[in-house]
């Protein structure tokens, strides 16, 4: 199970991932569809490790889809992004879902961040997909300290410069200081570009 699918609103979503996913190496293992019904479509095609549905295309009942998925479709994870109410995230996980990501905006930076995460929370599904890119060698200079490291694995968790300011107990200006060096010895341009990196290097786990 290398394969993973991805159901955004709209084509510049889309081509955001699929650019994204040929980036960093994934380009084989991930497709993109703009509805439900393509989505099963999909799954109905061929085997698929795990989904990754932003909760407005999971609507009108974002518990009912992922039990819907499930049932159909027991061999593959599902997780849902963008912003839902406490309870309905809650029931989502305990009707199956993998992950909940709860992301205010669902493009730029925030959908790549979210699609990073995804990788990670199903890296048993994708694993065929990370090995293909593992063994890429490590940049030059990757080392990273160990408050890098920290940075980076907060932002793995979604976390905004401010709160890893908080959570580190540093300014927020430190904590960008931090991500730039690390963006540097990583030879990464943005912060899902160092994730994705970090996951296909070990360095995050």
């Amino acid at each position: 199970m290398n394969n993973l699918v991805v159901c955004v609103h709209t084509s510049q979503a889309a081509e955001a991932i699929s650019t994204y996913a040929s980036r960093i190496g994934l380009g084989p293992a991930v497709r993109t569809v703009d509805c439900a019904a393509a989505l099963f479509v999909e799954l109905r095609r061929r085997p698929v490790g795990a989904v990754l549905v932003d909760f407005g295309l999971a609507a009108p009942d974002p518990v009912k889809f992922t039990q819907a998925v499930r049932t159909r479709f027991p061999q593959t994870g599902v997780v849902l992004c963008g912003t839902a109410d406490p309870r309905t995230a809650a029931m989502s996980i305990l009707a199956g879902a993998r992950g909940v990501l709860q992301v205010p905006v669902i493009t730029g930076e925030e959908l790549m961040v979210a699609f990073a995460q995804t990788v990670m929370l199903v890296r048993g599904a994708v694993a065929d997909a990370v090995r293909l890119v593992a063994r890429q060698r490590q940049p030059e200079g990757a080392r990273l300290t160990v408050r890098e490291l920290e940075v980076l694995k907060l932002m793995s968790e979604g976390m905004s410069n401010a709160e890893i300011g908080r959570d580190l107990a540093v300014a927020e200006d430190t904590v960008k200081t931090h991500a730039k060096r690390m963006y540097r010895k990583l030879e990464a341009h943005d912060r899902a570009q160092a994730v994705a990196i970090a996951l296909r290097t070990g360095l995050l786990r």
